[in-house]
């Protein structure tokens, strides 16, 4: 019995030492990159906790006073960060951003993918959304009114609700209004579909065959 509370002690301090709060200054957007993965959620006053695993170098910094930079999470990190509002949130060589619960509405919310990656801001209840996908990669959103979605050399992005949207596509990738019986899916239910898939890239052209030259 002894052994068993001993056990539990060591199990709940691991635990407790896992979920470190890291100070930060002020920020208004939040960038992933290199494998991040992170949850944010609203709250009246910002803090970055690491939930599980632990970051490389750099880690976690503010960058041009307003940016909330996360790198290198190769050693399986999960990060939860609390904040009252974002004004743009971005993911760079794979990832995961999603944000859970309640938020409330605000006018606009900028979202970046480059190089693969996941951004899920569905919970979120911004009036305009500017979001952008370049070379794979994923963005969920569910604007209020208005949806700017670029897509460069492949990704996806979609959308929830009846809004006005503006879409510019090159080089393969979609912008499409998802189903809704997937809005309130979890994250990992949804398909990555072949509009997160990058293009195939084109074959080289290929030189003319010089003409036979016929004996004389």
């Amino acid at each position: 019995m002894r052994t068993l509370r001993l056990l539990a002690t060591l199990v709940y301090s691991a635990s407790l030492a896992a979920q470190t709060v890291i100070p930060v200054g002020q920020f208004r957007s939040v960038e992933l990159r290199n494998g991040c993965t992170a949850i944010v959620r609203h709250g009246p006053a910002q803090r970055v906790t690491i939930l599980a695993g632990s970051l490389g170098s750099p880690g976690v910094r503010i960058m041009d006073g307003e940016r909330l930079v996360i790198d290198d999470c190769s050693r399986g990190c999960q990060i939860e960060i609390v904040t009252p509002s974002l004004s743009a949130v971005s993911v760079a060589n794979g990832g995961t951003l999603q944000t859970l619960g309640v938020f409330p509405a605000q006018a606009a919310i900028r979202a970046e993918v480059e190089q693969g990656g996941t951004i899920d801001i569905r919970s979120m209840a911004p009036a305009a959304v500017d979001a952008s996908v370049h070379s794979g990669g994923r963005i969920f959103t569910n604007p209020r009114e208005t949806l700017t979605g670029t897509v460069t050399s492949g990704g996806g992005i979609t959308y929830w609700g009846a809004v006005r949207v503006k879409q510019f596509v090159r080089g393969g990738g979609a912008v499409a209004k998802g189903a809704l019986a997937d809005a309130g899916k979890p994250l990992a239910e949804l398909s990555p579909g072949l509009d997160a898939i990058p293009p195939v890239p084109p074959l080289p052209p290929i030189p003319p065959v010089a003409p036979l030259q016929r004996d004389r």
